[in-house]
Formats: C-alpha cells, structure tokens, sequence
C-alpha cells in the first residue's frame, strides 16, 4: 500500500472523527452550575392549537398541532394562528422566548404584551433567526398563550420555536448547539486575517483568495449564530449576513484556479465572471428587493455553490493539463501533494454541503431525529460546519505546502548564495594577492625605471657633454685652424719677401699680427661658445658664408668662385646652417693647407627637397688620402642630419686628376 492510499484513509478517519464525535459540543456535556438547583429551561411543544385566516378562529374551528398540521404550514401565505395554555412557570424571572416568526403577536388572555415587525416597519430583516424575549410574571401560568403570525410559506423546524425559562439558560443551551460554529468561524476568520497579512507582503493572488474565502465564510458562520444577539443588535445583521455566502463561492472558486493556474481557462473564466455578477445581483436584490431575496436567496446559493464546485471538479480533473511542468524531484513530490489536498478539501465539503441541503429540505426528518435520535439529529447539525472546518485545513495545507516550497527555494536560493559569496570571498582574496603582486612588481618596474631613467639622464649628461667638447674642439679646429693656416701663409710670404728684399716688410707684419689676435678671439669664442652674445645678433647663412669668402680672399692669396643660392630664411635650421658653415671652412682651409690651391669654385643651391653643396679647388690631387679629424666630425655632423658627403679628386679639362671636389647633400625636411 502505497503512501498516497495511507494518507486517504487517515484523512477518512479524521473526519469520521470530526463529523461523528462532535467535539466541540463534547466541551459543555458535563453538568454546569446553569442548571442547578432550579427548574431546567423547557420548550413548549405540545398542547398547541393552530388556525388559519384573517380573523381569530371559533373555538371549534381550531385543529391540533400535530405533525400532519405542521406539513399544511408549508407552501401556505396568510395569518396563522397559535394558542395554548401556559404550563407552570417555576422561575424567578421567567421569559417566553419565541423564534423562527417574521411578523408576529403575542397576547395573554386578550391582552397583547408583544408584538414584532407587525406594521411592516423594516423589509431588511430575517426574523427566521431573531429569538425574542418576552417577559412574563409567575403568575401568569394557566393563562391563554395566543400567538398571531403572517406565514411566508416556509416550513417550521424544529421544537425550539417557543422556549420558557431564563435568560442564562437559554444563552447556555444556545452556546453548547452553537459552539461548533463559534469556533471554526473563529479558526476561518483567524486563518482569513493570517492569509490578507501574506498576501498584503507577498502580493501572491492564492494567499488573496484563500483570505477572502475564509474571512466571508467565517464571518457568515459567526453572524448566523442566533447567540450573537446577546451581544450585539443582530435584527439587520442576520439579513444582510447572508450576502456573504456568494462572496465565499467566488473566493472558493478563486483560490482553486490559482491553485490550479487554471484562472486564464476561457470555461473557467466565464464561470468565476458569473459567480461575480450573481453576488452583485445579490447585493442588488437585497437592497431593492428584499421580500423576493429572502424567499430565493437559499435556492440561488445552492445553484451557485453546486455550479462552483462543479467547475472546480472539472479543474482537479484537468490538472495535469493545466499545472506548470514541475520539476522532478521535490518540487513534483510538492505538487502532487497540493493536488492531493485540494481534492480532499473539494470532494469532502461537497459531499458534506450536499448532504446538509438535502436535509434541510427534509425538515420532518430532522424535527423527528431531534425528538428521537438525537445523536443522528447532532450529526446532521454539524455536517456544515465540520465540512468547512475541513475544507480549511484542506486549503491551509495548501497553503503550507505552498509557503514550504518557496521556503525550501529560498534556503536553496540561499545556499547558493553562499556559495557564491564564498566564491566572491575567494575571488576578492585572490584579487588582493593579485592586486598585491602587481603592485609590488609595478614598484620594482617603478624603481628599475627610475634608476633606468637616471642612468640614461646621467649618459645624455655625458653625451651632452662630449658633444659639448666635440663642438667646442671642432670650433677651435675649424676657426682656429683656419685663421692660423692665414697666419702660416702670411709667414711663409713674408720669409719669402725676406730672403728677396733683404728686410721685412711691414704690412705684411701687420696683417700676421692681426692674424694672430683674430685667432686669439677665436679661441676665447669657442671657449665661451655656450653664452650668448647679444651684441652680436646672427647673421643669415648667405651673409656669413660671403663673409667668410671674402676673409679667406683677403688674407691667403686665393680667388674663390662662388654660386649661392639660397631659400629665404627660415627654410634651414641653425645647425644646418653652422654645419654648412663649417664644411666650407673646412674645405678651404683643407684646399689652402694640403692642395696648394690658387682657385676655389663654390656652389650651394636647393633643387626639390634637397640642397647641393660644392666646393672643387685645383691643386694637387685629394687621390686616396684620409680624412683628418676636421673632415671626419664634418661627415658625421652630415650624417647626423641624414645628408651624405663625397669626397674625391677632382678633374680639369683633359681629365687629368688634380685637387678635391667636397660634394654635400642634405634633406631640407
């Protein structure tokens, strides 16, 4: 036997015992201190003469009460009369408390001491529930009881409609048959307030439904107690109770499709859309119409409920259809279960519901099961609340199964999280070691390259000083150098004027003492090269290249033929300029010292992107010697500017090698 067939049979066995041990009632069995020591509460039932019409009837006209006079008073619409006289009232306050009459009078011996809803004062009332304590003297026993009513056609049940005794001993009698729905409308309005707080928080629509279902039906149960107008003024409130029963059938029906997820079916639908209408149309029947209300309120109810739970059975049947694909697993298991409840709680109050209807149309059975089977007459009393006390443990399990599953996707949600966090923790611990890696290698790239950066300071330091000096040397090379070949020329003229004169000439002299303090202030000015001179502002390239022509003209018995052309200024740079300088102070000085040169042709010009500079001289022929130092670091100043330098011996006209021809070509961008 699987667990499924184990589960029915224990839900079996507890409604058997809920339906057939009472248990609430079983609280108040036991004798209570409301019944000692005086006359027990009666209902007077027999003895009664009934009559029917307008007019009190003769005394022959009056018929005994009797179960077959009790069948005439349904279907029939006029005045009923009762009479009988009074027993012995064996109370200190006695009180007639009279029941299940809408418009009534009592009289005592032609005397009326109460009468109810008589002139038709209110429409909004269900009398059918309203106890009404008349107050009446000891003495009044052996009196003529006579009770005057308008009948609407409905059955009189029950022994209970005329009661004698107490007011604490009616309200007793009321508690113990009562108490049953006192307390499950109290559990239904209390599990109504725990379902409208969750669905307040969670905004889930089956939490909504399952409250409005159990607040309205608690509700109704607690409001239809007739002990309640102990309490509280109930004449309106029993009327008006019973538009409660349709908003429970809508909620019924509500919380089954949610359960199902079954709302957006068209069928269902429909049917829940028509529930709705029918209590609209209730509420609006029961505000304008309220003699035509009560008289079919009952048989609209019955439809509505048989209809609700008829769809509901068709939802259950198609559940499969229509519920999510669950997961394997628990979250299946926890489905199944849901179902499993949900038929349970349908199919029991269903049959109970029905069963509860089919009795009440039978109201000589139940009157007969009072007065002789009392323990079938207890069962059938309690199968409408039983059923409803079921059903809501039926929907709270859904509820809890419910709650559970999003209770166990949490915890999983949560355990996941965790190990997420844990991951998180793992990854932010690795990312800090390797945050503290990177730094430390970031620092130790740092300082290689702070030393990298000063050691390559310290070696342009030096470079620039190298250059420096290399500059400086090749400018006392090339200025001193060229003043002191003039000077050596200027001597070796002077020996020879000498040796043919006999004396020395004076001019000459002159010139080779000028010569020398010219290559003393050259010297000063290579020396103190790095300071500028702002007495003497540059001159253009053009300019200090005809200069320096002119100078070596003058002072070394040369003729030099020269071709400049020139872009405007500043199409050169400086250094450009200063090497360009230089290589022709080279050149001459080179063709003037080593060659023996008479004649020097100078040419510089731009063609394109590039500029040409020539210097040939005649003499004697460069052919396949070195270059000293002044030609060597005016090559590389050359190269440094990307240019190119040729050097070779030049050709006269029957190509017969003789001087050097110095050719330059340098990028002008």
């Amino acid at each position: 036997m699987n667990r499924e067939r184990i589960s029915l049979l224990l839900w079996c066995l507890v409604c058997l015992i809920v339906f057939c041990t009472f248990l609430p009632a079983v609280m108040l069995e036991r004798n209570s201190r409301v019944g000692e020591h005086r006359e027990p509460y009666a209902a007077l039932v027999g003895q009664w003469e009934i009559g029917f019409g307008p007019e009190r009837p003769e005394d022959t006209v009056w018929k005994p009460f009797n179960a077959d006079t009790r069948l005439m008073l349904k279907g029939y619409k006029g005045t009923v009369w009762l009479q009988r006289t009074l027993p012995e009232l064996n109370w200190r306050n006695p009180y007639l408390f009279l029941a299940r009459f809408t418009h009534f009078e009592v009289m005592l011996n032609q005397d009326s001491i109460y009468r109810f809803h008589k002139d038709n004062a209110s429409d909004h009332i269900n009398g059918t529930k309203l106890i009404h304590p008349v107050q009446i003297n000891p003495q009044d026993a052996g009196k003529q009881l006579l009770i005057r009513t308008e009948w609407e056609g409905d059955a009189l049940f029950g022994n209970d409609w005329v009661l004698a005794g107490e007011p604490d001993q009616i309200l007793y009698a009321l508690i113990r048959s009562e108490l049953t729905f006192v307390i499950y409308g109290t559990l239904s309005v209390a599990a109504g307030f725990v379902g409208l707080a969750m669905f307040i928080r969670r905004k889930v629509t089956l939490y909504g439904w399952f409250a409005l279902f159990n607040l309205s039906m608690g509700l109704s149960f607690l409001f239809s107690c007739r002990l309640m107008q102990w309490f509280i003024d109930m004449e309106h409130g029993y009327y008006w109770n019973e538009l409660l029963t349709p908003l429970a059938i809508w909620g019924c029906i509500g919380f089954y499709t949610s359960a199902l997820n079954a709302g957006r079916r068209p069928l269902i639908l429909i049917v829940h859309a028509m529930m709705g209408v029918y209590g609209l149309a209730s509420v609006a029947a029961a505000i304008t119409l309220p003699r035509l209300y009560m008289e079919y309120r009952i048989y609209g109810n019955a439809t509505a409920a048989v209809a609700g739970f008829i769809i509901v059975a068709y939802a259950l049947t198609h559940y499969k259809l229509w519920a999510p694909q669950a997961a394997n697993g628990d979250r299946a298991a926890v489905g199944r279960q849901e179902q499993l409840w949900l038929m349970r709680g349908n199919s029991t109050f269903t049959l109970c519901a029905t069963s509860s209807l089919v009795l009440y149309t039978m109201p000589g059975l139940l009157t007969e099961w009072l007065s002789s089977q009392t323990y079938w007459y207890r069962i059938s009393e309690g199968l409408l609340p039983n059923a409803l006390f079921l059903f809501i443990i039926c929907m709270s399990m859904v509820i809890v199964s419910r709650v559970r599953r999003v209770h166990q996707e949490a915890e999983r949600s949560a355990a996941e999280l965790l190990v997420k966090n844990k991951e998180l923790e793992q990854f932010h611990r690795n990312l800090e070691q390797l945050v503290h890696t990177r730094t430390g290698e970031l620092e130790q790239a740092n300082r290689n390259l702070a030393l990298t950066l000063r050691e390559k300071a310290e070696t342009l330091a030096e470079k620039s000083v190298l250059e420096e000096r290399n500059r400086i040397a090749y400018e006392m090379h090339d200025v001193v150098g060229h003043t002191l070949t003039a000077a050596i020329v200027q001597i070796e003229a002077t020996k020879t004027l000498a040796e043919r004169n006999g004396g020395l000439p004076m001019e000459k002299m002159d010139l080779l003492s000028e010569l020398v303090r010219k290559g003393l202030n050259d010297i000063r000015q290579a020396v103190r090269i790095m300071k500028a001179d702002d007495d003497h502002p540059p001159m253009s390239l053009e300019s200090s290249l005809r200069e320096l022509i002119q100078y070596t003209e003058d002072t070394m018995d040369i003729r030099i033929e020269t071709d400049i052309s020139l872009p405007p200024a500043p199409a050169l740079g400086a250094l450009t300029e200063r090497v360009l300088y230089h290589a022709l102070q080279e050149g001459l000085t080179n063709s003037i010292r080593h060659g023996k040169c008479a004649c020097v042709r100078f040419s510089i010009r731009t063609a394109a992107d590039t500029l040409h500079f020539q210097l040939i001289s005649d003499g004697e022929p460069f052919g396949s010697a070195v270059p000293g130092f002044g030609l060597t670091a005016m090559m590389e100043r050359v190269e440094l500017l990307g240019g190119e330098v040729y050097i070779r011996s030049s050709a006269d006209a029957d190509g017969t090698p003789m001087g050097c021809e110095l050719s330059i070509r340098l990028p002008l961008h």
